[in-house]
Protein backbone atom coordinates (compact mmCIF):
# COMPACT_ATOMS: atom_id res chain seq x y z
CA UNK A 1 0.00 0.00 0.00
CA UNK A 2 2.87 2.33 0.82
CA UNK A 3 4.40 1.64 -2.57
CA UNK A 4 1.08 2.38 -4.27
CA UNK A 5 0.78 5.71 -2.43
CA UNK A 6 4.31 6.66 -3.37
CA UNK A 7 3.70 5.83 -7.03
CA UNK A 8 0.49 7.84 -7.12
CA UNK A 9 2.20 10.75 -5.35
CA UNK A 10 4.86 10.78 -8.08
CA UNK A 11 2.12 10.53 -10.75
CA UNK A 12 0.25 13.44 -9.23
CA UNK A 13 3.40 15.58 -9.31
CA UNK A 14 4.08 14.58 -12.92
CA UNK A 15 0.47 15.24 -13.89
CA UNK A 16 0.68 18.75 -12.43
CA UNK A 17 3.83 19.38 -14.45
CA UNK A 18 2.10 18.08 -17.58
CA UNK A 19 -0.85 20.35 -16.92
CA UNK A 20 1.48 23.33 -17.31
CA UNK A 21 2.14 22.13 -20.87
CA UNK A 22 -1.36 21.14 -21.95
CA UNK A 23 -3.37 23.65 -19.95
CA UNK A 24 -5.74 21.00 -18.63
CA UNK A 25 -7.67 20.81 -21.92
CA UNK A 26 -8.40 17.85 -24.19
CA UNK A 27 -6.28 19.07 -27.11
CA UNK A 28 -3.35 21.43 -27.05
CA UNK A 29 -0.74 22.56 -29.54
CA UNK A 30 2.48 21.42 -27.90
CA UNK A 31 5.58 20.61 -29.89
CA UNK A 32 6.61 16.97 -29.59
CA UNK A 33 10.02 17.93 -28.24
CA UNK A 34 8.43 19.92 -25.40
CA UNK A 35 6.33 17.05 -24.05
CA UNK A 36 8.01 15.30 -21.08
CA UNK A 37 7.84 11.52 -21.11
CA UNK A 38 7.11 9.56 -17.92
CA UNK A 39 7.05 5.83 -17.34
CA UNK A 40 4.27 5.59 -14.77
CA UNK A 41 3.46 2.25 -13.17
CA UNK A 42 0.06 2.69 -11.55
CA UNK A 43 -0.18 -0.93 -10.34
CA UNK A 44 -3.97 -0.63 -10.14
CA UNK A 45 -5.90 -3.88 -10.38
CA UNK A 46 -9.54 -4.24 -11.33
CA UNK A 47 -11.75 -5.03 -8.36
CA UNK A 48 -13.36 -8.54 -8.20
CA UNK A 49 -16.79 -6.99 -8.92
CA UNK A 50 -15.64 -6.12 -12.47
CA UNK A 51 -15.54 -9.82 -13.36
CA UNK A 52 -19.23 -10.31 -12.50
CA UNK A 53 -21.85 -9.86 -15.24
CA UNK A 54 -24.45 -8.54 -12.79
CA UNK A 55 -22.24 -5.52 -12.09
CA UNK A 56 -22.96 -4.23 -15.61
CA UNK A 57 -26.51 -3.32 -14.66
CA UNK A 58 -27.19 -0.17 -16.71
CA UNK A 59 -27.69 0.32 -20.44
CA UNK A 60 -24.33 2.14 -20.49
CA UNK A 61 -22.36 -0.47 -18.55
CA UNK A 62 -23.76 -3.31 -20.67
CA UNK A 63 -21.50 -2.03 -23.45
CA UNK A 64 -18.45 -3.05 -21.37
CA UNK A 65 -19.39 -6.54 -20.25
CA UNK A 66 -16.96 -7.89 -19.03
CA UNK A 67 -13.85 -5.79 -18.34
CA UNK A 68 -10.59 -7.71 -18.48
CA UNK A 69 -7.29 -6.26 -17.30
CA UNK A 70 -4.36 -6.83 -19.59
CA UNK A 71 -0.68 -6.08 -19.25
CA UNK A 72 0.71 -2.58 -18.74
CA UNK A 73 -2.67 -1.31 -17.47
CA UNK A 74 -4.54 -2.10 -20.69
CA UNK A 75 -8.24 -2.89 -20.43
CA UNK A 76 -10.36 -5.04 -22.77
CA UNK A 77 -14.07 -5.82 -23.12
CA UNK A 78 -14.52 -9.57 -23.30
CA UNK A 79 -17.63 -9.53 -25.52
CA UNK A 80 -16.57 -6.77 -27.94
CA UNK A 81 -12.79 -6.97 -28.00
CA UNK A 82 -12.06 -10.61 -27.25
CA UNK A 83 -14.49 -12.56 -29.47
CA UNK A 84 -13.16 -15.52 -31.41
CA UNK A 85 -15.77 -15.56 -34.20
CA UNK A 86 -16.29 -12.81 -36.81
CA UNK A 87 -18.53 -11.90 -39.68
CA UNK A 88 -22.07 -12.90 -40.66
CA UNK A 89 -23.60 -16.30 -41.25
CA UNK A 90 -24.13 -17.43 -44.83
CA UNK A 91 -27.63 -15.92 -44.73
CA UNK A 92 -26.29 -12.62 -43.42
CA UNK A 93 -23.61 -12.65 -46.09
CA UNK A 94 -26.28 -13.09 -48.79
CA UNK A 95 -28.16 -10.08 -47.39
CA UNK A 96 -24.99 -7.97 -47.41
CA UNK A 97 -24.14 -9.01 -50.97
CA UNK A 98 -27.71 -8.19 -52.07
CA UNK A 99 -27.41 -4.71 -50.56
CA UNK A 100 -24.07 -4.02 -52.28
CA UNK A 101 -25.40 -5.30 -55.62
CA UNK A 102 -28.61 -3.23 -55.38
CA UNK A 103 -26.58 -0.14 -54.43
CA UNK A 104 -24.35 -0.45 -57.49
CA UNK A 105 -27.18 -1.33 -59.89
CA UNK A 106 -29.46 1.50 -58.72
CA UNK A 107 -27.02 4.37 -58.16
CA UNK A 108 -23.69 3.22 -59.60
CA UNK A 109 -22.15 3.45 -56.11
CA UNK A 110 -19.62 0.82 -55.05
CA UNK A 111 -19.36 -0.31 -51.44
CA UNK A 112 -16.01 -0.67 -49.69
CA UNK A 113 -16.24 -2.54 -46.38
CA UNK A 114 -13.63 -1.65 -43.75
CA UNK A 115 -13.97 -4.49 -41.24
CA UNK A 116 -11.81 -3.10 -38.46
CA UNK A 117 -10.01 -5.76 -36.35
CA UNK A 118 -10.69 -5.83 -32.63
CA UNK A 119 -8.41 -4.63 -29.88
CA UNK A 120 -7.57 -8.19 -28.84
CA UNK A 121 -6.55 -9.11 -32.38
CA UNK A 122 -4.27 -6.11 -32.86
CA UNK A 123 -2.69 -6.06 -29.39
CA UNK A 124 -2.13 -9.68 -28.31
CA UNK A 125 1.02 -8.54 -26.52
CA UNK A 126 -1.21 -6.64 -24.07
CA UNK A 127 -3.53 -9.53 -23.24
CA UNK A 128 -3.41 -10.92 -19.70
CA UNK A 129 -1.22 -13.96 -19.15
CA UNK A 130 -4.02 -15.60 -17.18
CA UNK A 131 -7.73 -14.79 -17.40
CA UNK A 132 -11.08 -16.45 -16.75
CA UNK A 133 -12.16 -15.18 -20.18
CA UNK A 134 -11.40 -17.69 -22.92
CA UNK A 135 -9.55 -16.14 -25.86
CA UNK A 136 -7.23 -17.93 -28.26
CA UNK A 137 -5.43 -15.36 -30.40
CA UNK A 138 -4.33 -17.83 -33.13
CA UNK A 139 -7.89 -19.18 -33.40
CA UNK A 140 -9.45 -15.69 -33.42
CA UNK A 141 -6.89 -14.47 -35.96
CA UNK A 142 -7.68 -17.38 -38.30
CA UNK A 143 -11.44 -16.73 -38.03
CA UNK A 144 -11.02 -13.01 -38.69
CA UNK A 145 -8.96 -13.61 -41.82
CA UNK A 146 -11.51 -16.21 -42.91
CA UNK A 147 -14.30 -13.61 -42.53
CA UNK A 148 -12.41 -11.18 -44.78
CA UNK A 149 -12.01 -13.92 -47.38
CA UNK A 150 -15.74 -14.77 -47.27
CA UNK A 151 -16.64 -11.11 -47.81
CA UNK A 152 -14.46 -11.04 -50.93
CA UNK A 153 -15.85 -14.34 -52.21
CA UNK A 154 -19.29 -12.74 -52.05
CA UNK A 155 -18.04 -10.05 -54.44
CA UNK A 156 -17.49 -7.26 -51.90
CA UNK A 157 -14.56 -4.84 -51.94
CA UNK A 158 -12.82 -5.49 -48.62
CA UNK A 159 -9.34 -4.09 -47.90
CA UNK A 160 -7.01 -6.66 -46.36
CA UNK A 161 -6.45 -5.46 -42.80
CA UNK A 162 -4.75 -8.73 -41.91
CA UNK A 163 -1.28 -7.09 -41.76
CA UNK A 164 -2.49 -5.05 -38.77
CA UNK A 165 -2.50 -8.29 -36.78
CA UNK A 166 1.21 -8.90 -37.45
CA UNK A 167 2.74 -5.47 -36.95
CA UNK A 168 6.49 -5.74 -36.21
CA UNK A 169 6.31 -2.88 -33.68
CA UNK A 170 3.43 -3.85 -31.40
CA UNK A 171 4.26 -1.09 -28.93
CA UNK A 172 2.72 1.48 -31.28
CA UNK A 173 -0.78 1.93 -29.90
CA UNK A 174 -3.31 1.13 -32.61
CA UNK A 175 -6.00 1.41 -29.92
CA UNK A 176 -6.09 3.51 -26.78
CA UNK A 177 -5.10 1.56 -23.68
CA UNK A 178 -8.41 1.98 -21.87
CA UNK A 179 -10.80 3.14 -24.58
CA UNK A 180 -12.65 1.36 -27.39
CA UNK A 181 -11.52 3.75 -30.17
CA UNK A 182 -8.46 3.56 -32.34
CA UNK A 183 -5.75 6.16 -31.93
CA UNK A 184 -4.82 8.60 -34.71
CA UNK A 185 -1.94 6.22 -35.47
CA UNK A 186 -4.38 3.30 -35.81
CA UNK A 187 -6.71 5.37 -37.99
CA UNK A 188 -3.84 6.46 -40.24
CA UNK A 189 -2.39 2.97 -40.50
CA UNK A 190 -5.81 1.65 -41.56
CA UNK A 191 -6.38 4.51 -43.99
CA UNK A 192 -3.16 3.64 -45.82
CA UNK A 193 -4.32 0.04 -46.41
CA UNK A 194 -7.84 1.11 -47.39
CA UNK A 195 -6.51 3.73 -49.82
CA UNK A 196 -4.17 1.20 -51.45
CA UNK A 197 -7.17 -1.07 -52.17
CA UNK A 198 -9.41 1.74 -53.45
CA UNK A 199 -6.71 2.88 -55.86
CA UNK A 200 -7.12 -0.47 -57.62
CA UNK A 201 -10.84 0.11 -58.28
CA UNK A 202 -11.93 1.25 -61.77
CA UNK A 203 -14.34 3.72 -60.09
CA UNK A 204 -11.34 5.51 -58.56
CA UNK A 205 -9.48 6.00 -61.84
CA UNK A 206 -11.91 8.62 -63.12
CA UNK A 207 -11.79 10.81 -59.99
CA UNK A 208 -10.03 14.17 -60.16
CA UNK A 209 -7.03 14.44 -57.86
CA UNK A 210 -6.15 17.04 -55.24
CA UNK A 211 -3.20 17.42 -52.91
CA UNK A 212 -3.67 17.13 -49.15
CA UNK A 213 -1.19 17.46 -46.34
CA UNK A 214 -1.34 16.27 -42.74
CA UNK A 215 0.24 18.07 -39.82
CA UNK A 216 0.43 17.55 -36.10
CA UNK A 217 -1.80 20.03 -34.26
CA UNK A 218 -1.38 19.04 -30.62
CA UNK A 219 -2.43 16.31 -28.26
CA UNK A 220 -5.48 14.20 -27.57
CA UNK A 221 -6.07 13.62 -23.89
CA UNK A 222 -7.89 10.35 -23.29
CA UNK A 223 -9.09 8.83 -20.06
CA UNK A 224 -11.11 6.25 -21.94
CA UNK A 225 -14.55 4.67 -21.95
CA UNK A 226 -13.33 1.41 -20.43
CA UNK A 227 -11.57 3.38 -17.73
CA UNK A 228 -14.83 5.22 -17.03
CA UNK A 229 -16.73 1.93 -16.73
CA UNK A 230 -14.10 0.58 -14.35
CA UNK A 231 -14.36 3.70 -12.23
CA UNK A 232 -18.16 3.36 -12.03
CA UNK A 233 -17.94 -0.26 -10.93
CA UNK A 234 -14.77 -0.23 -8.85
CA UNK A 235 -14.11 3.41 -8.03
CA UNK A 236 -10.66 3.03 -9.60
CA UNK A 237 -8.88 5.45 -11.93
CA UNK A 238 -5.77 5.28 -14.09
CA UNK A 239 -3.44 7.99 -15.43
CA UNK A 240 -4.60 9.92 -18.49
CA UNK A 241 -3.19 8.82 -21.85
CA UNK A 242 -1.88 11.40 -24.32
CA UNK A 243 -1.33 10.84 -28.03
CA UNK A 244 -0.50 13.13 -30.94
CA UNK A 245 -3.39 14.76 -32.78
CA UNK A 246 -3.36 15.43 -36.54
CA UNK A 247 -5.35 17.41 -39.09
CA UNK A 248 -5.40 17.06 -42.87
CA UNK A 249 -6.08 20.00 -45.15
CA UNK A 250 -5.78 20.85 -48.82
CA UNK A 251 -2.20 21.61 -49.74
CA UNK A 252 -1.15 25.18 -50.54
CA UNK A 253 -1.92 25.49 -54.25
CA UNK A 254 -4.97 23.25 -54.03
CA UNK A 255 -6.33 25.23 -51.07
CA UNK A 256 -5.91 28.49 -52.96
CA UNK A 257 -7.72 27.05 -55.95
CA UNK A 258 -10.55 25.82 -53.75
CA UNK A 259 -10.95 29.25 -52.22
CA UNK A 260 -11.18 30.82 -55.66
CA UNK A 261 -13.74 28.30 -56.95
CA UNK A 262 -17.11 29.57 -58.05
CA UNK A 263 -19.59 29.89 -55.19
CA UNK A 264 -22.21 28.18 -57.34
CA UNK A 265 -20.23 24.94 -57.41
CA UNK A 266 -22.01 22.84 -54.80
CA UNK A 267 -21.05 19.38 -56.07
CA UNK A 268 -20.45 16.86 -53.30
CA UNK A 269 -17.27 14.80 -52.91
CA UNK A 270 -17.19 11.58 -54.96
CA UNK A 271 -16.42 9.38 -51.93
CA UNK A 272 -18.53 9.16 -48.77
CA UNK A 273 -17.35 7.77 -45.43
CA UNK A 274 -20.09 6.07 -43.41
CA UNK A 275 -19.15 4.78 -39.99
CA UNK A 276 -18.92 5.04 -36.23
CA UNK A 277 -17.27 7.41 -33.77
CA UNK A 278 -13.93 6.02 -34.97
CA UNK A 279 -14.55 8.05 -38.11
CA UNK A 280 -16.32 11.02 -36.56
CA UNK A 281 -16.71 11.58 -32.87
CA UNK A 282 -16.15 14.07 -30.10
CA UNK A 283 -12.44 13.67 -30.82
CA UNK A 284 -11.27 13.43 -34.41
CA UNK A 285 -8.79 10.60 -35.00
CA UNK A 286 -8.36 11.91 -38.58
CA UNK A 287 -9.37 8.74 -40.42
CA UNK A 288 -11.19 10.74 -43.10
CA UNK A 289 -8.28 13.17 -43.31
CA UNK A 290 -5.73 10.40 -43.76
CA UNK A 291 -7.90 8.82 -46.47
CA UNK A 292 -7.98 12.16 -48.29
CA UNK A 293 -4.20 12.45 -48.13
CA UNK A 294 -3.53 8.92 -49.41
CA UNK A 295 -6.27 8.99 -52.07
CA UNK A 296 -5.90 12.60 -53.19
CA UNK A 297 -9.69 12.84 -53.23
CA UNK A 298 -12.07 14.86 -51.08
CA UNK A 299 -14.32 12.76 -48.82
CA UNK A 300 -17.76 13.50 -47.41
CA UNK A 301 -17.73 12.27 -43.80
CA UNK A 302 -21.24 11.36 -42.60
CA UNK A 303 -20.22 9.02 -39.76
CA UNK A 304 -22.33 9.25 -36.59
CA UNK A 305 -20.83 8.99 -33.11
CA UNK A 306 -22.88 6.62 -30.99
CA UNK A 307 -24.81 5.41 -34.03
CA UNK A 308 -23.42 1.85 -33.97
CA UNK A 309 -22.72 0.17 -37.31
CA UNK A 310 -26.14 1.07 -38.77
CA UNK A 311 -27.00 4.61 -37.62
CA UNK A 312 -24.97 6.58 -40.15
CA UNK A 313 -26.07 4.26 -42.96
CA UNK A 314 -29.74 4.88 -42.10
CA UNK A 315 -29.20 8.63 -41.90
CA UNK A 316 -27.17 8.91 -45.10
CA UNK A 317 -29.31 6.72 -47.37
CA UNK A 318 -32.38 8.81 -46.51
CA UNK A 319 -30.58 12.14 -46.91
CA UNK A 320 -30.88 14.63 -49.76
CA UNK A 321 -27.12 14.30 -50.22
CA UNK A 322 -27.41 10.66 -51.22
CA UNK A 323 -30.63 10.94 -53.21
CA UNK A 324 -29.51 13.95 -55.25
CA UNK A 325 -25.81 13.15 -55.62
CA UNK A 326 -24.91 9.50 -54.93
CA UNK A 327 -21.15 9.04 -54.61
CA UNK A 328 -18.92 6.84 -56.70
CA UNK A 329 -17.76 4.98 -53.59
CA UNK A 330 -19.11 4.49 -50.07
CA UNK A 331 -16.52 3.50 -47.47
CA UNK A 332 -18.30 1.70 -44.62
CA UNK A 333 -16.19 1.52 -41.44
CA UNK A 334 -17.40 -1.21 -39.06
CA UNK A 335 -15.74 -2.65 -35.92
CA UNK A 336 -15.43 -6.41 -36.38
CA UNK A 337 -17.40 -7.24 -33.23
CA UNK A 338 -20.54 -6.45 -35.27
CA UNK A 339 -21.66 -9.61 -37.05
CA UNK A 340 -23.72 -7.84 -39.77
CA UNK A 341 -26.30 -10.60 -39.49
CA UNK A 342 -29.50 -8.64 -38.83
CA UNK A 343 -32.14 -9.41 -41.47
CA UNK A 344 -34.20 -6.47 -40.17
CA UNK A 345 -31.33 -4.12 -40.98
CA UNK A 346 -31.08 -5.22 -44.62
CA UNK A 347 -34.87 -5.20 -45.02
CA UNK A 348 -34.63 -1.47 -44.28
CA UNK A 349 -31.50 -0.29 -46.10
CA UNK A 350 -32.20 -2.05 -49.43
CA UNK A 351 -35.43 -0.06 -50.07
CA UNK A 352 -33.69 3.10 -48.78
CA UNK A 353 -31.29 2.85 -51.72
CA UNK A 354 -34.22 3.26 -54.13
CA UNK A 355 -36.05 5.79 -51.89
CA UNK A 356 -38.87 3.55 -50.72
CA UNK A 357 -42.25 4.37 -52.28
CA UNK A 358 -41.12 7.76 -53.56
CA UNK A 359 -42.09 8.10 -57.23
CA UNK A 360 -44.03 4.83 -57.17
CA UNK A 361 -47.80 4.37 -57.13
CA UNK A 362 -48.77 2.80 -53.79
CA UNK A 363 -51.23 -0.07 -53.94
CA UNK A 364 -52.43 0.77 -50.41
CA UNK A 365 -52.20 4.09 -48.58
CA UNK A 366 -53.81 5.49 -45.44
CA UNK A 367 -53.18 8.41 -43.07
CA UNK A 368 -54.19 7.54 -39.50
CA UNK A 369 -54.03 9.20 -36.06
CA UNK A 370 -51.88 7.11 -33.70
CA UNK A 371 -51.60 6.88 -29.94
CA UNK A 372 -49.43 5.00 -27.47
CA UNK A 373 -49.97 1.26 -27.69
CA UNK A 374 -51.18 -0.72 -30.72
CA UNK A 375 -52.70 0.97 -33.77
CA UNK A 376 -54.05 -0.63 -36.95
CA UNK A 377 -52.91 1.64 -39.78
CA UNK A 378 -53.51 -0.44 -42.93
CA UNK A 379 -56.11 -3.05 -43.87
CA UNK A 380 -56.31 -4.92 -47.15
CA UNK A 381 -60.06 -5.19 -47.50
CA UNK A 382 -63.08 -2.95 -47.20
CA UNK A 383 -64.86 -4.49 -50.17
CA UNK A 384 -61.80 -4.91 -52.39
CA UNK A 385 -59.08 -7.43 -51.52
CA UNK A 386 -55.74 -7.05 -53.33
CA UNK A 387 -53.49 -10.04 -53.88
CA UNK A 388 -50.18 -8.83 -52.42
CA UNK A 389 -47.51 -11.59 -52.22
CA UNK A 390 -45.08 -10.84 -49.39
CA UNK A 391 -41.89 -11.07 -51.46
CA UNK A 392 -42.97 -8.39 -53.94
CA UNK A 393 -43.82 -5.43 -51.68
CA UNK A 394 -42.46 -2.99 -49.12
CA UNK A 395 -44.02 -0.74 -46.48
CA UNK A 396 -43.21 2.94 -45.96
CA UNK A 397 -44.20 4.98 -42.91
CA UNK A 398 -44.11 8.77 -42.56
CA UNK A 399 -44.92 10.19 -39.13
CA UNK A 400 -46.06 13.78 -38.77
CA UNK A 401 -43.51 14.24 -35.97
CA UNK A 402 -39.88 13.80 -37.14
CA UNK A 403 -38.93 12.98 -33.56
CA UNK A 404 -40.39 9.47 -33.79
CA UNK A 405 -37.38 7.14 -33.80
CA UNK A 406 -38.72 3.84 -32.55
CA UNK A 407 -41.74 1.78 -33.57
CA UNK A 408 -42.64 -1.92 -33.70
CA UNK A 409 -44.45 -3.08 -36.84
CA UNK A 410 -46.69 -6.17 -36.90
CA UNK A 411 -47.68 -7.53 -40.31
CA UNK A 412 -50.64 -9.91 -40.56
CA UNK A 413 -51.25 -12.31 -43.44
CA UNK A 414 -54.41 -13.86 -44.88
CA UNK A 415 -54.01 -17.29 -43.30
CA UNK A 416 -53.09 -15.98 -39.86
CA UNK A 417 -49.33 -15.81 -40.12
CA UNK A 418 -47.64 -12.85 -38.42
CA UNK A 419 -44.33 -11.01 -38.88
CA UNK A 420 -42.69 -8.42 -36.65
CA UNK A 421 -40.10 -5.75 -37.51
CA UNK A 422 -38.50 -3.59 -34.81
CA UNK A 423 -37.68 -0.21 -36.34
CA UNK A 424 -35.29 1.96 -34.36
CA UNK A 425 -32.93 4.85 -35.07
CA UNK A 426 -30.39 5.81 -32.43
CA UNK A 427 -30.87 8.99 -30.43
CA UNK A 428 -28.00 10.67 -32.32
CA UNK A 429 -29.28 9.71 -35.77
CA UNK A 430 -31.01 12.58 -37.56
CA UNK A 431 -34.24 11.43 -39.21
CA UNK A 432 -37.50 12.88 -40.52
CA UNK A 433 -39.87 10.39 -38.93
CA UNK A 434 -39.66 8.19 -42.02
CA UNK A 435 -39.28 4.40 -41.94
CA UNK A 436 -39.41 1.71 -44.59
CA UNK A 437 -38.97 -2.05 -44.73
CA UNK A 438 -39.48 -4.93 -47.09
CA UNK A 439 -42.11 -7.55 -46.36
CA UNK A 440 -40.38 -10.88 -45.66
CA UNK A 441 -39.21 -12.98 -48.58
CA UNK A 442 -38.00 -16.52 -48.92
CA UNK A 443 -39.42 -19.90 -49.78
CA UNK A 444 -41.72 -20.01 -46.74
CA UNK A 445 -42.98 -16.44 -47.25
CA UNK A 446 -43.42 -15.96 -50.99
CA UNK A 447 -46.97 -17.29 -51.08
CA UNK A 448 -48.14 -15.34 -48.01
CA UNK A 449 -50.60 -12.54 -48.83
CA UNK A 450 -50.53 -9.23 -46.93
CA UNK A 451 -53.66 -8.50 -44.86
CA UNK A 452 -52.98 -5.67 -42.38
CA UNK A 453 -50.39 -3.61 -40.53
CA UNK A 454 -50.35 -2.71 -36.82
CA UNK A 455 -47.90 -0.26 -35.24
CA UNK A 456 -46.97 -0.23 -31.57
CA UNK A 457 -45.48 2.92 -30.02
CA UNK A 458 -44.20 3.70 -26.54
CA UNK A 459 -45.71 6.77 -24.82
CA UNK A 460 -42.48 8.78 -25.13
CA UNK A 461 -42.68 8.45 -28.93
CA UNK A 462 -46.18 9.91 -29.18
CA UNK A 463 -46.82 13.67 -29.40
CA UNK A 464 -50.16 15.46 -29.50
CA UNK A 465 -51.99 15.02 -32.81
CA UNK A 466 -49.49 12.46 -34.10
CA UNK A 467 -50.44 10.85 -37.42
CA UNK A 468 -48.76 8.36 -39.73
CA UNK A 469 -49.11 7.87 -43.47
CA UNK A 470 -48.61 4.20 -44.29
CA UNK A 471 -48.06 2.93 -47.83
CA UNK A 472 -47.54 -0.40 -49.54
CA UNK A 473 -45.75 -0.35 -52.90
CA UNK A 474 -43.76 -2.68 -55.12
CA UNK A 475 -40.13 -3.40 -54.36
CA UNK A 476 -37.81 -1.93 -56.97
CA UNK A 477 -35.15 -4.61 -56.51
CA UNK A 478 -37.67 -7.21 -57.78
Amino acid sequence: MARFSAVMHRWGRHARIMALFVGGIGTASVAAAELPQYDVNSQIRLCPMASQSFAYDTSYLKNFNILVQGQDDWLFRSEAELPEQYGPTQEGLRHLERFARHLKRTTGTELVLVFQPTKGLVHPNKLPEHSSVKFSWPYARSNYLDALAKFRQAGLVVPDLGPLLDEPDREKAYYFKRDHHWTPYGARRTARIVADRIRQMPAYQSLSQKSFETRRTGLIRKNGSLQDAAERICGQAWPTQYVDEYRTELAGDAAAGEANALFGDESLPPITLVGTSNSKGAQDYNFAGSLQEFLGVEILNVAVAGGSYDGSMFEYLMSDSFRQSPPKIIIWEIPAYHTLDSAEFYRQIVPMVSDGCQGKQPVLQETTPVKAGTNEVLYNGGGQFLELPSDEYLVELQFSDPGVKEVDAFIWYVFGRKDRVDLEYGARVETTGRFMFELPAGESWNDELFMSLDLELEPEQVSDGLTVTAKVCRRQDK
